[in-house]
């Protein structure tokens, strides 16, 4: 008995040393403040969408949220991308919906707190980015003329939509005028449904299109609702707003959060605020020239797209609309940039970057590790300064409370 004494002294003084409190100067806390989990809306806001926290918007958003029928084989629905309990994400290095993608799923935890939507920021709204992945053949392959004829005439649905929009501008079409539009069509789509689309009257057009946005509308209001829980790191942050130090996070955890917020990394420059992004763009080297150049390839869709902040559907009022009005087109800047990912949920979202090339956050982290002088000269990263291993697996176990 006397022998196991001194090894449970020894393990006793382990867990004891794994849990000590690093100590934390008031700088330092008031970077940690920052990252507080508080500082999340609990409601979000978008002046183009009045009908985020609208409850019957949210209600009818879930339901098509999660319906199959909106999809060309009746088998795909957001839901089938977004799953709750993956972050909302699917795990896959690329989307597939109808067929394969070209991008990662991102996560759709706190994602209306985002100013851009997509990688590559094609969206300006959460109700614009929805009506995307409809008409997208790779996704949902749906029209929006199909999406007119299938809420008009799913009783259900119907009722739901009529007891929301009740402006004559906003109304269904009744059986008898859905005989004047095909069952197919829009401008997202094949040559077929194109020409389609094309050979019905503007006023047709503008009646398909409004009804088709507010689809985007109520399926926003539902996606805004979608918020993440506070994690162990979130209950670190209140110990050492309260206390000055905390043992939530054991030793090898507070000294890669050190390392996460110190010049050191420059983690900072971009993963910074309650989401853990600055919701910027930025070239880190993973575009490829001539093939996919990220933001700089869609910034005038955005800027034409009639689903945008300033058109016609969107509920603001010009001077609401700054993100978009103060866009920065500089293509030769936006080569090669994408939304920077919040890091919340990070352990739940792999594989990583936006066509899902790490499949591990040691792999990410190996790939900061490579940027040096002459990589740096083509990105918008500083050339890394080196972590020992310890100092890696210090970074990756805190990047793991999240």
């Amino acid at each position: 008995m006397r022998a196991f004494i001194p090894i449970i002294l020894l393990f006793q003084l382990v867990i004891m040393f794994s849990l000590q409190a690093e100590e934390w100067s008031s700088t330092e806390r008031q970077i940690l403040n920052q990252f507080s989990f508080k500082h999340i809306p609990h409601y979000s806001r978008d002046p183009s969408n009045k009908l985020l926290n609208n409850a019957n918007a949210i209600k009818l958003g879930k339901s098509l949220f999660n319906d199959v029928r909106l999809s060309h084989n009746k088998n795909i629905a957001c839901s089938s991308c977004h799953i709750k309990a993956l972050a909302y994400t699917d795990n896959k290095k690329l989307a597939k919906g109808m067929r394969d993608g070209n991008r990662n799923t991102p996560s759709l935890l706190n994602v209306a707190e985002q100013n851009w939507f997509f990688w590559d920021g094609r969206k300006d709204s959460l109700w614009a980015q929805a009506l995307g992945p409809i008409e997208n053949p790779a996704e949902h392959d749906f029209t929006r003329v199909e999406i007119f004829h299938f809420i008009a005439t799913d009783q259900h649905y119907r009722k739901n939509y009529q007891q929301i929009f009740s402006q004559k501008d906003h109304a269904l079409p009744t059986l008898d005028e859905l005989k004047y539009y095909p069952k197919k069509a829009g401008p997202e789509s094949s040559l077929d449904h194109v020409i389609a689309w094309k050979k019905i009257s503007k006023d047709q057009r503008n009646r398909v299109n409004r009804i088709f946005s507010n689809i985007g509308k109520v399926i926003a209001a539902f996606v805004s609702t979608i918020k993440n829980k506070p994690s162990r790191f979130d209950r670190f942050i209140d110990e050492i707003n309260t206390k000055g130090k905390s043992t939530v996070l054991n030793e090898s955890e507070q000294k890669g959060l050190k390392l996460f917020i110190s010049q050191k990394t420059g983690c900072l420059n971009c993963h910074s605020g309650a989401l853990l992004s600055n919701k910027e763009f930025h070239n880190i080297g993973t575009g490829i020239r001539g093939m996919d150049n990220g933001r700089s390839e869609i910034i005038d869709a955005v800027i034409r797209d009639p689903f945008n902040c300033l058109g016609q559907y969107s509920d603001a009022k010009p001077e609401e609309c700054l993100e978009l009005k103060f866009a920065n087109k500089d293509r030769h800047v936006l080569t090669g940039a994408y939304k920077t990912p919040s890091l919340r949920n990070l352990s739940k979202t792999a594989p990583y970057m936006h066509d899902g090339r790490f499949s591990d956050l040691k792999e990410v982290i190996n790939y900061y590790m490579s940027i040096d002088q002459e990589k740096a000269k083509e990105t918008d990263l500083p050339a890394m300064k080196k972590l020992s291993k310890v100092e890696q697996s210090h970074l990756l176990n805190f990047l793991l409370t999240l």
